[in-house]
């Protein structure tokens, strides 16, 4: 289920339908919605309909049943109350008082909730019978969650923010040296269609606390598929994640890949696990890495919902092969990986599993315990977090980790440093930002925690600084060893030079050389993004200068947006494009890049004619001088050819502020930043149409 990998908003399907239709269109596109488990899209249909038809109560309990799926429940808990006032309508729908039973206790208030339930157990027949024996085990684990709340831990939980978080789903965090690695569902998916775009995962970095960004060239990526879950072998070098793709808006389906870090720290292209860690047709994902004292080695831990579990989704783990994750396995500098060990069995974690969701599990080496998110044992509500001791393959008695780390929302991806002492966790509780100020619901956001006291630890002598690894570090290079090359499918298909025509690649207000009439600059682009990119801190400011609340949040996030998906992307898929071109030159071919140039209305127009020649001359600069001058004998031969177009301002939006005295909107702006660009506007055969 999505819900395991992101808690997710989809509100863009909304548009499709025109504001004109016949009231009735908006109650049978919501339907259609929830045939395809798109909640939230299925709330916006449902609102619709009833600011229209405030009296239609079958509509109503529609509304509040999506709302409840989808996290919103103030909003649930409004819908239910219109139909417990009916008593017409409560006695057609006699799961009404269970319901918002259910709707109290995910808000915290477990008095009503128990009130609810019993009235539930009081007033009900007919279909709502089935349900008695459920609504007794919740007010079994009200009582449970009353007396936990009763005695909250002296934990710190504290918001990271807007540096790290956003308002899309921010979950799994881990740290490696002094990097905090994490996904997020911010990122725009590649074609889609929609409006605002659908959205897929990527993982980012903060370094040293810095503002969260991605992890730069090399990592693996794909456009179209979520990549998620960062588990780090002991030595730092070989990386699990998940790739998930979707199966509807509210499912996906995710598998376990590997890459490493070479000896010069660049990521190799990844290789899916092969079976029996993944298993066709159903979803292993949330990796952990973790070392064993039993085992005597890492063991790699995850959840999944295949055939053999409790139910729904369980805990598996599976020892892993000591001699693969060692240094002298390393593969040497522009290798593949090599073929990959053979994997034993997973074995399910037995006594940890429930018949309802098991999921995001971490193994504490110091510790030697497995904490975990589960919704099957009692809890404080949704998701809570436990711990349980291991002693070779048995399991201690899963523990709550109390109120404060717990709360009666979805608590997962509990992350414990090595001094047992401070951590992170992901989590929907309030003070997590939100999409709909209406709703108030999603997402996950990203909170670091301060625990009351120091636990004693255990730290395994071969490997005792697993959980706190520094950064890679390149070592002398030993024999290669003879591997076979597996044949897994990539992640994302062998680029070509299609795929890069259109690209933008930004630059900042009158960048390169201020102030200049010139046509040409002896900088490259390399140096003027690199210099626009430390500038995000003061635009961010800049924009957002005079605004307060949820105004000044959208423009910081608008902000951010730019930066890391437009302007830093484009940097990198310009490494990228300059790599394949360096393939093709070496391959024989003759080829022709069209570059054109643009900039915002602020100057005049043959100033601005100037700028933009300037700024295809980086360009042009930057493909001369990559990787050491390798371009330029073939840039020199004729064999690849820059040409250039520059349009300055003539092709700038007509909404664009050209007020010199109004830099909030005609320099700091995100739509006025997009303006100041260069694209790669064609890639051909010398003397041909387009490839």
């Amino acid at each position: 289920m999505k819900s395991f990998l992101i808690i997710l908003t989809i509100w863009c399907s909304t548009a499709s339908v025109a504001f004109l239709q016949p009231l009735s269109a908006w109650e049978r596109a919501g339907d259609e919605a929830v045939k395809n488990k798109d909640y939230g899209a299925a709330i916006q249909y449902y609102d619709t309909f009833l600011k229209k038809e405030q009296n239609d109560l079958d509509v109503w309990w529609k509304y509040a049943d999506c709302a409840r799926m989808f996290n919103a429940y103030t909003e649930a808990e409004k819908g239910y109350d219109k139909i417990a006032g009916s008593e017409k309508y409560h006695r057609k729908y006699p799961m009404v008082e269970y319901r918002i039973g259910e709707v109290k206790k995910s808000q915290g208030d477990y008095d009503q909730a128990i009130k609810h339930f019993k009235k539930f157990l009081h007033d009900t027949s007919g279909p709502g019978l089935s349900f008695r024996e459920d609504a007794n085990r919740e007010i079994a684990y009200l009582e449970d969650a009353k007396t936990i709340a009763s005695s909250p831990a002296q934990v710190e939980v504290k918001h990271l923010g807007k540096e790290i978080n956003s308002p899309f789903s921010d979950f799994a965090p881990i740290v490696v040296g002094d990097t905090l690695f994490f996904s997020s569902y911010r990122f725009d998916k590649k074609n889609s269609r929609t409006r605002p775009k659908d959205k897929i995962t990527k993982v980012m970095i903060s370094a040293k606390g810095g503002r969260a960004r991605e992890p730069g060239k090399g990592f693996p990526v794909a456009d179209t598929a979520h990549i998620a879950h960062t588990a780090f072998s002991p030595d730092g070098h070989y990386v699990i994640f998940t790739v998930c793709q979707d199966v509807n808006p509210s499912e996906i389906r995710c598998e376990l890949w590997l890459t490493v870090i070479d000896r010069r720290n660049r990521w190799l292209p990844p290789v899916r696990l092969p079976e029996p860690v993944n298993m066709p047709g159903f979803s292993t994902t949330q990796p952990s890495i973790g070392y064993d004292e039993y085992c005597q080695g890492p063991v790699l831990w995850f959840a999944s919902d295949r055939p053999g579990g409790k139910g729904k989704m369980d805990l598996y783990y599976i020892p892993l092969d000591t001699v693969f994750f060692c240094e002298c396995a390393l593969p040497l500098p522009g290798k593949k990986i090599g073929k990959l060990p053979r994997f034993s069995q997973p074995i399910n974690a037995g006594e940890l599993n429930t018949p309802e969701n098991d999921a995001t599990p971490f193994f504490h080496s110091p510790s030697q315990k497995i904490f975990y998110s589960t919704e099957g044992l009692p809890g404080l509500g949704g998701y809570d977090i436990f711990s349980a001791g291991k002693s070779e393959n048995e399991f201690s008695e899963p523990r709550n980790a109390g109120a404060g780390i717990n709360t009666s929302y979805n608590d997962l991806y509990y992350y414990l440093k090595a001094d047992s002492k401070t951590g992170y966790l992901s989590s929907n509780r309030p003070g997590s930002f939100f999409l709909d100020e209406t709703s108030r619901a999603c997402c996950n956001d990203i909170f670091s925690f301060k625990l009351p006291q120091q636990v004693e630890k255990y730290r395994p002598p071969s490997l005792a600084q697993q959980d706190t690894l520094s950064t890679v570090t390149t070592k002398a290079a030993p024999p290669e060893l003879p591997r076979e090359d597996p044949q897994p499918a990539p992640v994302t298909k062998e680029p070509e030079l299609a795929d890069f025509v259109g690209l933008p690649l930004y630059f900042d207000n009158d960048e390169p050389d201020k102030r200049t009439r010139r046509s040409f600059t002896k900088k490259q682009y390399e140096e003027t993004v690199i210099d626009y990119l430390e500038k995000e801190d003061e635009y961010r400011n800049q924009f957002a200068l005079g605004l307060s609340g949820s105004k000044r949040d959208a423009a910081e996030i608008l902000t951010d947006d730019f930066f890391e998906n437009e302007v830093r992307r484009g940097y990198d898929r310009l490494i990228q494009l300059a790599d394949l071109l360096l393939v093709r030159m070496q391959k024989g071919e003759h080829l022709e890049v069209l570059i054109k140039g643009f900039t915002s209305p602020r100057a005049k127009s043959d100033y601005n004619l100037e700028l933009g020649k300037r700024r295809v001359s980086s360009v042009k600069n930057y493909f001369e001088y990559f990787a050491d001058g390798a371009l330029k004998p073939y840039i020199e031969s004729g064999q690849l050819k820059l040409s250039e177009v520059s349009f300055g301002e003539t092709t700038a939006r007509s909404n664009i502020s050209d007020d010199l005295r109004d830099e909030r909107n005609s320099v700091y702006h995100p739509d006025a930043a997009r303006e100041r660009r260069v694209e790669i506007v064609e890639i051909r055969k010398s003397g041909q149409k387009n490839q």
